[in-house]
């Protein structure tokens, strides 16, 4: 009978404690990254991988920065960092600036052959382009490395693994097909070598 009452008592801790913990869980993602960033992140993200004879050779995965996501992502980091409205808009006036003149990408690559992950260097071993559904094609106007990936980059966009991978900021001219307040759909970002070629489209 006293085994009963203990194991009954165990299981109504248990239950309790469960609670607790899953009040804690909720407590501690309102304070980091909201799910509405996160689903913005996963709407404007593409993920793809290279494989040859089983091998893994690159895995790589680009956020396109739209206008859309630049609005969720201001909004997460004014949420966060508590900014006043009059802060807020002049980010905001700014960056609407910047993102109307090219397309930008944060693509975060990884493989094995360390020295072909080189998409910033003159004579990379990686062709990139962007293109649409006509066959119109733009290269970059810019393939940056960030070299510092600060612990607020991994909180916005927890792909990345600064021990295992790069990443590059690649910016682009509008396409042909697009004009500064639409993109032409669908958008396929292409990074080709003697490697392979991996394609990421959008939407």
């Amino acid at each position: 009978m006293n085994n009963i009452k203990y194991i009954s008592a165990f299981l109504i801790l248990s239950i309790m404690s469960c609670g607790h913990v899953d009040s804690y869980l909720d407590m501690a993602k309102e304070k980091g990254i909201s799910k509405t960033y996160i689903n913005a992140l996963n709407s404007w993200t593409r993920k793809a991988s290279l494989y040859s004879q089983f091998e893994t050779k690159l895995q790589i995965t680009a956020t396109f920065k739209s206008e859309d996501f630049n609005k969720a992502y201001r909004a997460e980091y004014a949420r966060i960092y508590y900014l006043t409205a009059e802060e807020t808009k002049r980010r905001e006036e700014l960056a609407t600036g910047l993102s109307r003149d090219y397309r930008e990408f944060l693509v975060y690559a990884a493989m094995p052959q360390k020295e072909a992950n080189d998409f910033d260097k003159p004579n990379s071993s990686w062709s990139i382009f962007l293109s649409d559904e006509k066959g119109n094609q733009v290269k970059p106007l810019e393939v940056r490395k960030i070299d510092k990936i600060a612990p607020i980059m991994e909180g916005f966009y927890p792909y990345i693994n600064k021990y295992y991978g790069i990443c590059y900021s690649v910016k682009f001219l509008p396409l042909v097909a697009e004009t500064k307040t639409s993109v032409a759909e669908p958008m396929k970002l292409v990074f080709t070598s003697v490697l392979g070629r991996v394609e990421l489209v959008w939407p």
